[in-house]
């Protein structure tokens, strides 16, 4: 079969009429299906991975996913199909040499399948690709990976990732989910977007699953990214520490392990050998606690908050008037309170969220701007 030019194609789709002008359709129609659009064969092959040529000239990368993500730094999601100068790659397929990836875009312009073919016995075999949808302002709302699962079964191709990207009347994006969208169990690995009456973004979120937050990022006033929380398990595991994974703010620099330490469990801190030194100490600002420096190790260079000797049961005792101090040097010092539970061993102590106040840090229904403030 022929195949038109990206140009032509869509020329021809506007000429036809409204009937040929479907919008791409359901990303969860059967995959087996041929599309209606014209194809456009290319000459990538999108099982590997590759730095393509961008619309305005730029370098882009391709990705297994058509949007993601990343842990840190512009919390939005990137895609990249949509930047990619396809026409610079765009053949003509024969008899004898049929292309490994076709695409197929509406009159507008926007993609709305994508099919990966690999050859099985000297066959041209579609074996796996995605559908995409869009929403009424033309921004992408969804996208499936399909891939081919079986020739024999009544519908040979399986949805091995749904994807979605929710906004609300205004346009503006809320939600992200990674896989599982419209799944009756609740989504995967979702994030959040929450923004007050004004628009402005309070906080990120982060979630495995509904109710269940991993990482929430708060915005200050201007929408800079401000303190970071994560729940994670303890670097430093003692004897009768919960084993549990606790929420705390994140500090900027982590030179040292992390011990997050509930308000109530700030009593008795667990050493490791009975009758040994211990202390706890806050590193001035102006001293370094990264790269090869080993300055903040100097006792001379310490403000010492709180010290002793382990009992019988290795364990540290901190007085109620210590407790308070160390609590307050934990949040205004984030990194830089350290429990030294010998001579030689120490730890970073951060203060941990409770499970209520976490869950309403981690609440993508709470609008409060300080809702991770304990």
């Amino acid at each position: 079969m022929r195949k038109l030019p990206i140009a032509l194609a869509l020329a021809a789709q506007a000429l036809l009429g409204p009937t040929a002008m479907a919008a791409c359709g359901p990303v969860d129609a059967d995959f087996s299906v041929p599309s209606t659009l014209p194809a456009v064969p290319v000459s990538v092959d999108l099982t590997d991975d590759h730095v393509l040529l961008g619309k305005r000239g730029e370098r882009i990368p391709t990705n297994r996913k058509l949007a993601w993500t990343e842990e840190r730094g512009d919390p939005t999601p990137h895609t990249w199909a949509d930047k990619v100068d396809w026409p610079a790659y765009q053949l003509r397929e024969t008899a004898s040499a049929a292309a490994p990836t076709r695409l197929y875009f509406d009159p507008d312009g926007k993609l709305c399948r994508v099919e990966r073919y690999g050859k099985i016995r000297g066959r041209s075999v579609l074996e796996s690709g995605y559908r995409l949808a869009y929403d009424a302002a033309g921004a992408l709302a969804a996208y499936t990976e399909y891939d081919l699962t079986g020739a024999s079964s009544a519908q040979p191709y399986a949805a091995t990732r749904r994807a979605c990207l929710q906004r609300d009347a205004q346009g503006v994006l809320t939600t992200f989910i990674d896989d599982g969208c419209g799944d009756a169990k609740g989504p995967g690995v979702s994030r959040h977007y929450l923004h007050d009456a004004s628009g402005r973004l309070l906080r990120v979120i982060d979630t495995l699953s509904p109710g269940q937050p991993l990482a929430v990022q708060t915005f200050d006033a201007q929408g800079k990214p401000a303190q970071r929380y994560v729940q994670q398990y303890s670097a430093f595991a003692a004897p009768n520490d919960s084993a549990e994974p606790l929420a705390y703010p994140e500090p900027a620099t982590r030179p040292d392990r992390l011990y997050p330490r509930l308000r109530e469990h700030m009593a008795a801190m667990p050493g490791e050998i009975p009758g040994v030194a211990w202390r706890i100490v806050r590193i001035p600002e102006d001293v370094p606690m990264d790269g090869d420096d080993q300055s903040s190790w100097d006792p001379e260079l310490q403000a010492v908050l709180a010290k002793g000797e382990t009992d019988a049961q290795g364990t540290a005792h901190v007085t109620p008037q210590a407790q308070e101090q160390i609590w307050q040097a934990m949040h205004q010092h984030p990194g830089r309170v350290l429990f030294y539970f010998d001579p030689m061993g120490r730890v970073a102590l951060v203060p941990a969220l409770t499970p209520t106040q976490w869950n309403a840090c981690g609440d993508p229904a709470n609008l409060a701007p300080d809702a991770c403030t304990p």
